[in-house]
């Protein structure tokens, strides 16, 4: 079974709400950046026009990626996010460094 990536950047204001969504959905974990970008939306308050934003990554079983991407898309909607992008990409190999050991996807 292969690792999915998901990797959804939506605006700051969202994140704790975003997380507590994850968690219910049973993602054991997930990593966040602190990201400034531009896209359909600008800020117009800005000099640069860029607009602060999280970039969320969880690394999900290909058995879990349907599910995981569905519960993002509908928080999305749910909380009238106006702005937003979601990835999927499928990881080659994903290694624990604490063991050495491969990741497997049945314990994502």
């Amino acid at each position: 079974m292969n690792i999915k990536r998901i990797t959804t950047i939506v605006p700051t204001d969202y994140l704790a709400d975003f997380e507590k969504c994850l968690r219910a959905a049973g993602v054991p974990g997930m990593t966040i950046d602190n990201v400034k970008g531009f896209g359909e939306h600008a800020n117009y308050f800005s000099t640069d026009l860029l607009r602060s934003n999280v970039r969320i990554e969880v690394y999900v079983g290909e058995d879990r990626c349907d599910e995981i991407s569905e519960v993002i898309r509908c928080f999305a909607t749910e909380s009238h996010t106006t702005a937003g992008i979601l990835v999927i990409e499928t990881i080659d190999r994903l290694i624990d460094l604490n063991t050495g050991s491969d990741v497997l996807a049945v314990n994502l």
